[in-house]
């Protein structure tokens, strides 16, 4: 693409870069699902699916959609430094508190070592360990000038969740189906709750058993039920994508035709 400045070519820009992010997210669902990588695979996946879903609402909802994203980006930047300044304000405080309790402890020490040496037929006094001094360095981040790349329209979070409604909300009137949007989501919110997040769910997977067992035995890894199924949703999803990008560029996609026929109606129970 000739890059113009124009609105239309940033979002054909981040449009093939949020393609280009799930292509690169499929690859290493597969190589963690050929080994076996159940967790691994899960929050791929997962993962996947966030990018599947930004690539559409690029796709769709063009400059405005993109203007939405970068403030999301703004308010993470914002985010991130105030917590780096909350841990840096926590690591000045608590130094500046250790060398003041450290004075406090080596004066002690220094007139309990003299009365020590004044008095060497009597039974020594105990000098104080100095107290510990924080050893953490500061994290002095400034992301100020990001900050203020992104945030000239507000900063204001954008969820998975919020993408997903205006994406249905579109899709009447955009011309395309909101269902897989809809099934997707609900494996992007299945699979928080089955590796992204240390949920009891994901707990009880280490401990197969019965109320009836006598013994219980931690596994060193759950047990393996999905994580070869998703691969092929997140093939399923990403042939999608190119399909709606690539081909309303009129580029041909015959790789993602191909795909999506194989799997039509749906990858649903299917593996690759």
């Amino acid at each position: 693409m000739v890059n113009s400045g124009t609105e239309e070519v940033k979002c054909l820009i981040y449009a093939g870069a949020a393609l280009s992010h799930c292509c690169r997210l499929l690859a290493e669902m597969e190589t963690a699902a050929r080994a076996h990588q159940e967790m691994a695979t899960r929050l791929l996946f997962r993962t996947h699916i966030e990018a599947w879903v930004a690539c559409l609402y690029i796709h769709f909802g063009g400059y405005p959609a993109l203007e939405r994203l970068a403030r999301a980006e703004a308010r993470y930047q914002e985010g991130l430094q105030q917590e780096a300044d909350s841990i840096d304000a926590t690591l000045a405080a608590a130094r500046k508190e250790a060398r003041i309790r450290r004075k406090r402890v080596a004066k002690e020490n220094a007139h309990k070592a003299r009365w020590n040496a004044a008095n060497p037929t009597e039974v020594g006094k105990t000098l104080t360990e100095l107290p510990h001094a924080p050893q953490l360095k500061p994290l002095s981040l400034d992301r100020s000038e990001t900050i203020a790349e992104f945030g000239t329209s507000g900063a204001q979070e954008l969820t998975v969740s919020e993408m997903v409604d205006t994406l249905t909300k579109w899709g009447p009137t955009l011309g395309f189906a909101t269902a897989p949007v809809r099934i997707l989501y609900f494996y992007y919110r299945h699979m928080s709750g089955l590796g992204s997040h240390t949920t009891m769910s994901v707990l009880d997977e280490y401990v197969p058993h019965r109320a009836s067992d006598s013994f219980v035995k931690v596994k060193a890894s759950p047990r393996l039920e999905i994580a070869d199924q998703l691969p092929c949703m997140a093939l399923y999803a990403t042939a999608d994508a190119a399909q709606r990008v690539l081909g309303a560029q009129g580029c041909d996609t015959p790789v993602a035709d191909r795909i999506e026929a194989t799997l039509y109606p749906g990858p649903a129970g299917r593996t690759v």
